[in-house]
């Protein structure tokens, strides 16, 4: 079994090889075993020799049954008929969003998600459920618990169905470690996924995260790959972040807001020591951390008083991925691969926020991305860091 400290050598030696050469939301049973021994893929060259990236791992699903368990409920976050017959999700406001106006929705359309992959080149997606709507935060645990469990077998037959497509990460909640550390053990055993989606704001503090021991550990034993999305966490963690609903400048006061939670979560994944006791997990926090790469010299800097040697390189216990940056914000993923190093860095789009037909996310990111990265750093985040990580979780 490959561990962290493993690929993070492979991953330094390819680097170092490579520098000699010049709206809103997003379908059960046992996995066949090619679907976890499913070849490797190799990377495609696009037009022109272009390379393109093995996995875009960050997307989101709406599944049929997650629509039909929200329609049964009377109140937020909850999906309704209005009087055009339209069907309309409803949300609640959050720690880490704003409820807006109720949008329409619908189960995704695989067939376009394939469409979009072939036109693309991307050979594959990680498909998540929509984690930033905060389920966790705003649902009690014993709904939690069947919603999340039909959710995973909804993703598994999608994955199952489609192996060279789609890999796959489970719902799990945080109000509940122990059972979610049994459905992150069903999801690997029993589904065919690799790992599970959890609410960065779990990630708040040292004293929250380490709530979550279970789930680490069983992700240790089962070699798990941890998905860290922007959201609300159960409100029973300590050190939860605090309810601000701003009501000047909004757009802008809430991107400060995210990116503030996701720095804060990504320092306590890479710089504290909650992940030491599970070296064979692999972690990727969305966004690129937010604020982080933007920190990395202060960081470097506080090591001393921290008491950490060598700050850069305990961060880079973590994975970086861009999601919606890739596209609108591709010079942010220049700098993060400068600072914190592309190959600690996974090529993501955000692929399928906004109803049921997502818009193509792909072509316009890799667009912006081969215009901002380097050749090396192309190579490292759209082939390298994935070849390496698949290799790890036992997909060769």
């Amino acid at each position: 079994m490959n561990s962290r400290r493993q690929f993070l050598r492979q991953a330094a030696l390819g680097a170092a090889a490579i520098s000699t050469i010049p709206s809103l939301l997003r379908g059960a049973g046992e996995a066949p075993a090619s679907a976890a021994a499913a070849t490797a893929p190799q990377p495609a060259a696009g037009a022109a020799g272009r390379l393109l990236p093995l996995v875009d791992w960050h997307s989101h699903i709406v599944t049929p049954g997650e629509l039909h368990f929200l329609s049964g409920r009377p109140q937020a976050p909850r999906v309704f008929t209005d009087s055009q017959g339209r069907q309309l999700f409803e949300n609640v406001t959050t720690v880490s969003s704003v409820a807006r106006g109720a949008s329409p929705t619908s189960p995704s359309d695989i067939a376009t998600r394939i469409r979009h992959l072939e036109a693309s080149g991307v050979q594959r997606q990680l498909l998540t459920y929509t984690v930033a709507i905060g389920y966790d935060a705003t649902l009690p645990v014993e709904e939690l618990r069947p919603f999340f469990r039909g959710l995973n077998d909804e993703l598994a037959a999608i994955v199952r169905a489609h192996p060279d497509r789609f890999l796959g990460v489970a719902a799990l909640p945080t109000t509940d470690p122990v059972w979610a550390a049994e459905e992150l053990a069903r999801a690997h055993k029993e589904l065919g996924l690799i790992g599970a989606a959890l609410p960065l704001n779990a990630f708040a503090t040292l004293e929250s995260a380490r709530t979550l021991a279970p789930v680490f550990a069983a992700g240790q034993r089962l070699n798990s790959h941890f998905f860290i999305h922007r959201a609300p966490a159960s409100p029973k963690l300590p050190g939860q972040p605090p309810l601000i609903v701003p009501t000047d400048i909004e757009s802008v006061r809430w991107s400060v807001i995210s990116n503030t939670h996701l720095v804060n979560g990504a320092l306590t994944l890479g710089l504290t020591d909650f992940l030491e006791p599970y070296p064979d997990v692999s972690v990727q926090v969305i966004m690129l951390g937010g604020f982080l790469p933007y920190l990395i010299d202060s960081i470097i800097a506080s090591g001393p008083k921290l008491g950490i040697k060598d700050p850069l390189q305990r961060l880079r216990r973590i994975y970086l991925e861009p999601g919606p940056y890739s596209g609108s914000n591709s010079d942010w993923v220049a700098y993060a691969a400068a600072k914190f190093g592309a190959d600690r860095i996974l090529f993501g789009t955000d692929y399928g926020v906004g109803g049921g037909t997502a818009t193509d996310r792909l072509t316009p990111s890799l667009a912006k991305l081969d215009a901002a990265l380097t050749p090396a750093q192309r190579q490292l985040i759209y082939v390298d860091n994935t070849r390496a990580l698949l290799k790890a979780k036992g997909i060769s």
